[in-house]
């Protein structure tokens, strides 16, 4: 394993390289356990991840050396455990702005936290917190995005994306791809207060994929037919299903795509 660190030129945020490890968000654990804390968005990159992790504990698969696989390390300040969905705003508004950069097509943000390009994913994010009494102490944000891949398992491959076949003429490196996020990470927590809250979730929410539209769920086993109306603060997602409007966590509803 090889751990090297660069810096950026316009701010120093650290980026640690490692060839191959299971999991950057357990590297990141083991980190803020072990040693000194991290400068704020010091990211871990894997040019190798073998057991990375999804949302609802589902496994994220990537070659080595095609795709991005990284996590990022901060200490929000003064954040309540109660508004800890704030975390998933920032990360995917950070995420959405970087795909844009590389396609012309409509890119979505799918609740909670995926990345789409119209209906294909490209990337997904996993956050896991460290709290202290009623404050969240220390993030560590998961990101992977498909970029170099172009062949994927052939029962997502209808449903999945990347970024060099959205934009063949792509050229960019993997590290390069880890500083853009981690500086659009870096953005969003320096420009976030209290008052601004509401205008981020309303970013969030104008990025929703399937919003106004009407999609097939899942709702306890069952297939129905809703319209997604929005987000709300805590992180539940409001469907309207004949004519009611229900909030749903994670555990609740399924995307059936």
């Amino acid at each position: 394993m090889q751990n090297n660190t660069f810096f950026a030129h316009y701010q120093p945020l650290p980026v640690i390289v490692l060839e191959e490890t299971p999991s950057t968000n357990d590297y990141s654990k083991q980190l803020l356990t072990n040693f000194k804390p991290q400068i704020d968005f010091t990211a871990i990159m894997a040019k190798h991840q073998t057991q990375g992790r999804g949302q609802r504990g589902t496994t994220w698969l990537t070659h080595p050396y095609c795709n991005m696989t990284a996590s990022f390390i901060y200490s929000p300040h003064n954040l309540f455990i109660t508004d800890q969905f704030l975390l998933t705003i920032h990360s995917s508004l950070a995420v959405y702005d970087v795909i844009k950069e590389f396609t012309s097509k409509e890119v979505y943000i799918k609740w909670p936290n995926d990345i789409m390009v119209e209906r294909r994913k490209i990337a997904g994010i996993l956050i896991e917190n460290k709290v202290a009494g009623q404050y969240v102490k220390n993030v560590i944000a998961g990101i992977g995005i498909n970029v170099y891949e172009r062949n994927f398992p052939r029962d997502i491959a209808n449903r999945s994306t990347s970024l060099v076949l959205e934009n063949s003429e792509i050229n960019l490196t993997i590290l390069d791809l880890v500083k853009k996020i981690q500086h659009r990470l870096y953005y969003y927590q320096r420009i976030f207060s209290p008052e601004n809250r509401a205008a981020h979730l309303e970013l969030y929410n104008n990025r929703l994929f399937l919003k106004g539209i009407i999609a097939d769920f899942i709702v306890n086993g069952t297939s129905i037919q809703g319209q997604i109306l929005g987000v709300e603060s805590d992180g539940q997602l409001i469907v309207c299903h004949q004519q009611v409007t229900k909030k749903y966590d994670l555990k609740g509803i399924t995307y059936q795509l």
